[in-house]
Order: C-alpha cells, then sequence, then structure tokens
C-alpha cells in the first residue's frame, strides 16, 4: 500500500512542478515523468487493478466532458470537414509509420499506431493498454510529440506572423 502512496504523491509532487514551471503538458507530463521515475526504482514496480484504470479513464472523461461548451455546437458545424479530412490524412500517416515500425522490429503494429495517432497522449495511451499494446511506449511516443510540437509551434507561428506582418505571406 505505500507503493501506491508514495507513487501518488511524488506523481502529484511532479505534476504540481510541472505545471508550475510551465513544462511543455503540464500536469500530466510532470505527474507522468515523476511516477514513472518513482515505480522504476521500486523492487517489483507496480501494478494498477483494472478497476482504478477504469476509474481514471472514467475521470479523465468527464475531465474533457465539462470542457465542453454551447459555442462548440456551431463552431463544430463549421469546422467538421475540415476535421475529417485532417484526421484522414493523419491517420494515413499514422498507420504508415506503424507499419515501418513494426516492420523494422520497434514495437508490435498496433502500439505503434496508437503511438503514432493524432490524439492526446494520455487519452492514447489508455485505450492502447484497454486494448492490451504497450501504453508506456504510447506515451513515450506522445510525450516526444509534444515536447517537439511545443518547442516548434510558437516560434512557427512568430515566423509566420512576422511574414504575414511584412507582406511576404
Amino acid at each position: 500500500m505505500e507503493r501506491y502512496l508514495l507513487v501518488i504523491v511524488l506523481g502529484t509532487v511532479g505534476g504540481l512542478l510541472a505545471q508550475r514551471f510551465n513544462v511543455p503538458g503540464g500536469a500530466v507530463v510532470g505527474a507522468m515523468l515523476f511516477s514513472g521515475m518513482t515505480v522504476l526504482f521500486l523492487p517489483k514496480g507496480i501494478f494498477l487493478p483494472s478497476s482504478v484504470r477504469t476509474g481514471i479513464q472514467i475521470i479523465l472523461g468527464i475531465t474533457l466532458g465539462v470542457s465542453v461548451d454551447r459555442s462548440l455546437l456551431t463552431l463544430g458545424v463549421k469546422i467538421m470537414p475540415m476535421a475529417i479530412l485532417s484526421t484522414i490524412v493523419l491517420l494515413t500517416v499514422a498507420v504508415c509509420m506503424a507499419f515501418i515500425a513494426n516492420k523494422i522490429g520497434l514495437v508490435d503494429f498496433g502500439t505503434a499506431l496508437f503511438g503514432f495517432s493524432p490524439g492526446g497522449m494520455t487519452g492514447m495511451a489508455i485505450l492502447a493498454q484497454s486494448e492490451n499494446h504497450n501504453g508506456s511506449v504510447v506515451a513515450f511516443f506522445h510525450l516526444v510529440r509534444i515536447f517537439t510540437l511545443f518547442l516548434v509551434i510558437p516560434l512557427l507561428v512568430k515566423v509566420v506572423v512576422y511574414l504575414q506582418h511584412k507582406g511576404i505571406l
């Protein structure tokens, strides 16, 4: 029991620190890193029962659900075609990348597809685990993607806005 408590406490500390210092991905990334490092040092690791994992998935679902507001109803209709097209393009790339990763022996196809697919780190990792794939590897794929995007996107936006301001774009 104390192993679970240690992981919860250190995961919470990591999440709060990451959020406090504006780490890309914030509380989720910090909690994952701190709890993951803690588990690495535990002699027998740790295993969450499926009922606990289900409870966590429900809490995450509720967290996302309560973020919906009425403006999404009108905006959603307008952006639906672009969202569908974007999903098709990203899934096509994800399937190709997963196929390559599987063929060169990095990971099984399912884990790779969850890892390369568009989506949030926590959601995709939990979904992968629930489908009997390696959620840790999926989370790592998404962690690398998120850190890269958090570093590149602000710079890219500044460059494009600058070029638009200069009339180049």
